[in-house]
């Protein structure tokens, strides 16, 4: 059977190594191994993995209904046998969308409430595999939202460009995309300058603005409008039949009083037609009225505020029972109401940027989870790590997830004080709960926006105080590729170098999902051992005497790997246990060599 050291030498020189190195020299016992997502059976998958002498293994990235098969005998086992192995576990949760925000767009409470639940849950669980120790759980910030705010570089020197932003009305849930366009009006507030017909800079904030207040401009039309087509129908009436306030409204009530004796049946059916499409008018102004007042008043200043809280208190004595019926109060209360509204200094921020709502929601979200975990199991809680998803999705850049991370922190401090905790108390406990799962090879694909090198170190800088734990996988900036370290261009040693500093010495693991699912043995494999080339390990743990890395012909030989004692050798001519049945160890099927009983065989 064709293995990876057939198919990928890496040189035709045998004294070459067969994988670059990363220059990131890494001992055995920093580095761990994942479990194949793709299986609920993950007893099976660890007792495959850890072979090789892994020291840590990191159970999951499943789906979630992968998940739920898994019974809790199923985790106790798992646990039972890292023990007697002296593995170490993490965990990867299934991915969630923390926000609530739906993936063709629009934002529930409920569905955030809801991964809330399920992020609590998988917490829950993990703690399963190690009882006693803060097991890491790795979730993603977003679960394949886009990028928010979209950046790009035209070339590696050229400055970033910023080409459009997603934007949300968190009333509503409704997502809109502010795109790119070529701007050349003079900008609002500008002074001293002249219009010259070039280009000018395009501003998201600028076009948010103007977003803000064309929707505002237009809800209080639409008010405007409803209030103005009720009074021109009430008007119209009260001039082609001038009786008293009083009768119109015994009219529009349909009571049959003795004062509506003396007038005419079919002019009474036409007032009161005429009356009630009026007073729908006015009520519709009068329900629009109210839900834009309740969105200015949540969003306004302080001086804005105190305006709309002296016209609430103003219409107070008017608003009584049966307002809707009395068109004249409406139409007072309406029209007060649209001058005040008008009148606000700022306009309401009736959209979002999403990115920001989207980190907002996703940190009550974690921040709760977080919360929900410590009040069952305190000192022995799992550490929730917030891990960048692949670059081009939602909340994947440094930056943001520095965000989430904060807030997230700020959320579980606030909900620790109301448990008992001092400020410190809370402080210390939500930074050991919550922090980063920093994945090399996902950061890395910024380089097909035009992003260099450079910029994948600076954004390993900008989040290397809050790692607890680092993904390994490589790729070529172009898609997720999860090769072993060594196979792309992931500037591993200086990531790990800036995490470094930092005093990053969690756990390290390798995730080559691609590699082994295509290229390794039996269609699963270990990439194990070619991660240990690409990132120059040690073979002996007493000191760096030989390394992975080194020319096949020289140090391979010693570890029974390598060009000079290829595994094809036993295959066919029957040496070691190569040839044992697949149930006893074997890698082939039969118990005999190549050259074992007739010709024919």
């Amino acid at each position: 059977m064709t293995s990876y050291e057939t198919l990928y030498k890496g040189s035709d020189d045998i004294f070459m190594p067969k994988y670059v190195s990363s220059g990131y020299d890494a001992g055995v016992n920093t580095l761990g191994m994942a479990t194949d997502p793709r299986t609920a059976v993950q007893l099976n998958e660890l007792n495959i993995k850890m072979n090789p002498g892994v020291r840590f293994m990191e159970v999951g990235a499943i789906s979630q209904d992968v998940m739920d098969s898994i019974p809790k005998q199923h985790l106790e086992e798992i646990r039972r046998l890292a023990k007697n192995t002296g593995v170490s576990l993490s965990f990867h949760a299934p991915i969630i969308e923390a926000s609530g925000i739906g993936q063709k767009g629009g934002w529930e409470e409920i569905n955030r409430i809801g991964a809330e639940r399920q992020i609590a849950s998988t917490l829950e669980r993990a703690h399963n595999l190690d009882p006693k120790g803060n097991i890491n759980v790795t979730f993603h910030s977003t679960a394949q939202l886009p990028e928010m705010i979209t950046k790009l570089k035209e070339n590696e020197k050229a400055d970033e460009k910023i080409t459009g932003m997603l934007i949300i009305n968190p009333e509503t849930g409704k997502v809109h995309q502010i795109e790119y366009e070529k701007r050349y009006f003079p900008k609002e507030g500008e002074k001293g300058g002249e219009f010259t017909g070039k280009e000018r800079s395009f501003e998201l904030d600028e076009e948010l603005n103007k977003i803000n207040k064309e929707t505002w401009t237009s809800q209080l039309s639409d008010i405007n409008r409803q209030a103005s087509n009720g009074q021109d129908v009430l008007n119209r009436v009260r001039k082609q039949y001038p009786i008293s306030e009083e009768l119109y409204k015994d009219i529009a009530k349909a009571k049959d009083t003795d004062k509506l004796k003396n007038i005419d049946k079919e002019i009474i059916k036409e007032i009161q037609r005429d009356v009630v499409h009026g007073q729908i008018y006015l009520r519709d102004a009068y329900s629009s009225l109210q839900r834009v007042f309740d969105r200015a008043y949540q969003t306004s200043n302080e001086e804005d505020k105190k305006r709309l809280k002296k016209y609430a208190e103003g219409i107070t004595p008017l608003i009584k029972t049966g307002v809707d019926q009395d068109p004249q109060v409406l139409a007072e209360v309406v029209e007060k109401g649209v001058r005040v509204l008008n009148d606000l200094n700022e306009t309401p921020k009736i959209w979002k940027r999403m990115n920001d709502f989207a980190i907002e929601q996703a940190a009550k979200t974690f921040g709760n989870a977080a919360t929900t975990t410590w009040k069952k199991f305190h000192d022995s809680s799992p550490i929730l790590s917030i891990e960048n998803p692949p670059a081009g999705g939602g909340l994947s850049r440094a930056e943001d997830l520095k965000k989430v991370i904060e807030e997230s922190r700020k959320v579980a401090i606030e909900n620790l004080r109301k448990e008992g905790l001092s400020a410190g108390e809370a402080k210390e406990a939500a930074e050991k709960l919550i922090g980063a799962t920093w994945d090399v090879g996902h950061i890395n694909m910024i380089r097909k926006m035009g992003y260099s090198e450079k910029d994948v170190i600076k954004e390993a800088e900008t989040i290397a105080p809050f790692v607890k734990h680092v993904h390994l996988s490589d790729n070529f900036g172009l898609d997720h590729t999860e090769l072993p370290m060594g196979m792309g261009n992931v500037p591993l040693k200086e990531v790990m170098k800036k995490l470094g500093e930092k005093g990053f010495e969690g756990k390290k693991i390798v995730e080559a999902g691609n590699w082994w699912q295509h290229f390794a043995e039996k269609g699963g494999g270990n990439p194990f051992k070619p991660s240990l080339e690409g990132m120059n390990s040690p073979v002996y743990s007493m000191g760096p005497s030989a390394y992975w890395s080194q020319p096949p012909a020289l140090g391979a030989y010693y570890s029974g790997h390598g060009l000079v004692n290829p595994p094809t050798h036993h295959r066919l001519y029957g040496a070691g246990f190569e040839n044992l049945p697949v149930e006893l160890g074997g890698e082939i099927p039969g118990d005999k060599g190549r050259f074992a009983g007739s010709p024919n065989q």
